[in-house]
């Protein structure tokens, strides 16, 4: 849960815009379980039906009326992230490697529109404090030592009444009207001397927040940076996934028609791939054995090995497990 911030930017204009009426992050950590149960199950079509209909089809507005609304944003914004990777890895877990790109693709578009709104939701907080920090650095600056002076000054004062009073020092006229200039300048002067006095540590504030401030923002930022990065490594990634497949069917389809064997589009190279077992069993856990699979049913729809294959992973078997022959019937004895 994001801490509420310590200051409220009262003085800053902001564009606000509608919130969003659902919380991401709180739909994707509810689903999750959910989704992740239905691919171990190998029911990764079902998953991507349920996925479908858990992702917003427009990036949810930003709001940007307060700093609070802000850090709201950017947890929702997580949340859209967060749908984005999931809905990725059930269409890849589905064998749909293009489609998981398509969304890796969102995602990072996503990512840098967050960053846009962001910008614009944080500038003019950036500037007001930028502001306020100089104007209060000044007057702090400015107006400590003319406290110190005014009280300096009005105790002085203070001390020359009572010794006027108590006759222990004798004026002269013109000091009798000197001190007489003083009473009267004094109330402005301690008007002015609880001024400052009130004013200073809300200056004082001000200057020892902003750098708090400036921290705020600045990782607000690097959080949104955090999830393009995610979001171009997993794009990249993908990309290099589907593109190294299909280099690697036409580099094999090359190599048949060269043997002057006939190519049937991608159905060779996955036939190439089921005679070798191993291709399907070292990927370790049934879980990864299936995507797999459904990713050479999508390259080969319809063929009967990695369907055979699939199946038997769904019912606990090995996916290459052998079927036992049938028993013969032993013929009974003539009498």
């Amino acid at each position: 849960m994001r801490p509420l911030p310590f200051v409220l930017f009262s003085t800053v204009a902001l564009v606000a815009q509608a919130p969003s009426a659902t919380d991401l992050a709180q739909k994707f950590n509810a689903e999750l379980p959910g989704i992740t149960q239905l691919l171990k199950e190998f029911k990764a079509n079902e998953a991507l039906t349920k996925m479908q209909g858990l992702v917003p089809a427009q990036r949810p507005a930003f709001n940007a009326s307060s700093a609070q609304a802000i850090g709201q944003s950017l947890d929702n914004a997580q949340g859209m992230m967060s749908l984005y990777r999931l809905w990725a890895n059930v269409y890849s877990e589905a064998g749909l490697w293009e489609k998981a790109v398509e969304i890796q693709e969102r995602r990072a578009r996503d990512a840098r529109g967050t960053l846009d709104d962001l910008e614009k939701a944080q500038s003019p907080i950036a500037a007001q404090w930028k502001k306020v920090a100089q104007e209060s650095s000044d007057y702090v600056a400015k107006n400590t030592p003319r406290l110190q002076e005014l009280e300096a000054n009005l105790k002085v004062l203070q001390e020359d009444v009572a010794a006027a009073n108590a006759k222990q020092k004798k004026l002269d006229a013109k000091g009798v009207e000197e001190l007489k200039a003083r009473i009267a300048k004094a109330p402005a002067d301690q008007q002015e001397a609880d001024q400052i006095l009130a004013a200073l540590p809300v200056h004082k504030q001000n200057v020892g927040n902003a750098p708090k401030v400036a921290k705020m923002l600045g990782d607000n930022r690097k959080e949104v940076e955090g999830m393009i990065k995610a979001a171009d490594e997993a794009l990249a990634k993908a990309r290099k996934s589907v593109t190294d497949q299909s280099e690697e069917i036409t580099k094999f389809n090359t190599d048949q028609m060269l043997k002057k064997v006939k190519v049937a589009g991608k159905k060779n190279w996955v036939d190439a791939v089921l005679r070798n077992h191993d291709n399907v069993t070292q990927l370790g856990n049934a879980q990864a054995q299936a995507a797999f699979l459904n990713r050479l049913l999508v390259l080969d729809p319809g063929n009967t090995g990695a369907q055979k294959a699939l199946d038997n992973l769904v019912a606990g078997k090995d996916a290459f497990a052998k079927e036992a022959k049938p028993a013969k019937k032993s013929g009974g004895k003539k009498k």
